[in-house]
């Protein structure tokens, strides 16, 4: 999951991350500057996207100097940023996952338990990712629609709950006792394990 920095008082911006599942980082201390003087954090593993004022050139040339994934103009449209935003977190998604004992290789669409290789579909290794991506939180089925499959959320079709107990058979020990995958009753799926 990307770490953004915002200026402060970029609501908007802030509840279009933060809908798409993403932490913000702010600091009310530096409104003409970059939001958080002391980041990016030397050896933090999640990337970091700085959003400095309209014009700021070296801000955010200071950002990318200090570690940051990306930099750039608050004046970008807000469908921009939330993309600009999910590119970065695509890119810094891992290739593999070791979890309770099943290794997923996301790149070669595999998963491995006790030596024995199954193969994953595409749609597998999204929703893998999706879930570990946004694994602090619950994920609704209807995010999980848009974000995985494209289609909209308002569709009533069960094709996550088929999906996710397809992968569950690949994946998980026990699939009616899962512990990779779990979920959560009238709220969607939750990355269980870290």
């Amino acid at each position: 999951m990307a770490r953004v920095l915002l200026l402060a008082g970029d609501e908007t911006l802030a509840v279009l991350l933060e809908k798409s599942g993403h932490f913000i980082v702010r600091s009310e201390h530096e409104p003409h500057d970059l939001v958080v003087a002391s980041e990016p954090r030397p050896g933090s593993k999640k990337p970091v996207i700085v959003f400095t004022r309209p014009g700021d050139v070296e801000s955010r040339i200071r950002a990318l100097e200090a570690g940051a994934e990306d930099a750039f103009d608050g004046q970008f449209a807000p469908s921009q940023m939330v993309a600009r935003v999910g590119a970065v977190a695509r890119r810094a998604a891992p290739d593999a996952i070791e979890v309770d004992g099943c290794t997923l290789d996301l790149a070669g669409h595999t998963a491995t338990r006790e030596g024995r290789p199954t193969p994953l579909t595409a749609r597998e290794v999204d929703i893998v990712r999706y879930l570990h991506r946004n694994r602090a939180r619950v994920v609704p089925r209807a995010e999980l629609l848009e974000n995985v499959w494209g289609v909209s959320p308002d569709n009533t079709t069960r094709s996550v709950d088929v999906a996710i107990s397809a992968l569950r058979a690949k994946i998980e020990r026990d699939p009616r006792s899962p512990a990779i995958i779990g979920s959560v009753k009238n709220a969607g799926y939750k990355w269980m394990l870290t």
